[in-house]
């Protein structure tokens, strides 16, 4: 058995060392382009769903500042001495601006699938009229309401978003350190495989020098 692997030791080494060497560039060429793959659809999909967090945020707080400032502004225009005219302006006019971030949230829920925006933002839009056509405290209030159902249900979807980015760190960390294991794997083959070509070139020289010193 060991006279036979001896007489073939040249070729088991050619063949082993073709082998790992194929096996080293083939893990390259799959597991990792693979790994590298996934990696890149996992950061794409943690920075997409940071830039809603960001998103929800920044929508939040602007319609916080457009109610503040539209509460003042409707407590101004109640007073006995405010001038009607101007007073009514500038409550209709603040009732314009508030809808924008509502919209807004309403256009950021919508594209992560949690309503409808045509249908939302319609019902909306009717109560927006209804309080600008109609000041009451009624008809504010019911349109307060509904802009603070929308926002809330922004806010409320923010910390769910923020465990899925955690979440989606995590499986590319994970990516990560099978990456680098993989990577470990394949320099290891391809320097086996090296080591083998080497081994069976020193094989033949030594086969033929030997040759040669008997020939001598």
């Amino acid at each position: 058995m060991f006279a036979i692997l001896a007489r073939n030791a040249k070729v088991i080494a050619l063949i082993a060392g073709f082998v790992f060497a194929t096996l080293g560039t083939l893990w390259s060429l799959f597991v990792i382009d693979n790994l590298n793959a996934q990696l890149a659809q996992l950061a794409d999909a943690q920075a997409e769903t940071v830039a809603n967090i960001e998103t929800l945020n920044r929508k939040a707080s602007d319609y916080f500042i457009a109610n503040q400032q539209g509460d003042l502004i409707y407590i101004m225009a109640q007073r006995q001495d405010a001038n009607q005219g101007v007073a009514n302006d500038i409550y209709r006019g603040n009732l314009l601006d508030r809808a924008t971030p509502v919209r807004d949230m309403i256009g950021a829920l919508a594209q992560l699938q949690q309503l409808d925006y045509r249908q939302t933002y319609d019902a909306y839009e009717k109560l927006n009229d209804t309080a600008r056509a109609d000041g009451t405290y009624e008809n504010f209030m019911r349109l307060k309401q509904r802009e603070y159902e929308i926002v809330a249900q922004g806010q409320a979807l923010v910390p769910k978003l923020v465990q899925q980015s955690i979440d989606l760190g995590r499986a590319s960390a994970a990516r990560q350190a099978e990456q680098t294991r993989n990577r470990q794997l394949g320099v290891i083959a391809a320097v086996a495989g090296s080591a083998l070509l080497l081994g069976a070139n020193l094989l033949a020289e030594k086969k033929n020098s030997t040759e040669r010193k008997n020939a001598d």
